[in-house]
């Protein structure tokens, strides 16, 4: 996953902001092969929002990889192909 894909940054965002905020981003980049979602890690709420609406809108999804091969659970990369 290269780092210029485009980036939605949700540390800060409020749950109730975060459908919209997802929907908004993905529509915008709709025609990029991959994108970057960045929920953060924190409580654990925004990330679990930004889970349910990729599987209710049927986007597949994984965590970001780190190059040492770590997985990064506070990025997810979205398919939109």
């Amino acid at each position: 996953m290269k780092k210029s894909a485009p980036t939605l940054d949700l540390h800060g965002y409020k749950t109730d902001d975060v459908f919209d905020a997802v929907e908004n981003f993905l529509s915008r980049h709709s025609s990029a092969r991959q994108v970057r979602i960045m929920p953060g890690k924190g409580t654990g709420k925004v990330k679990a929002k930004v889970e349910e609406y990729l599987r209710l809108a049927r986007y597949p999804w994984k965590f970001e990889r780190l190059d040492n091969g770590k997985v990064n659970d506070g990025v997810m990369v979205v398919f939109m192909e």
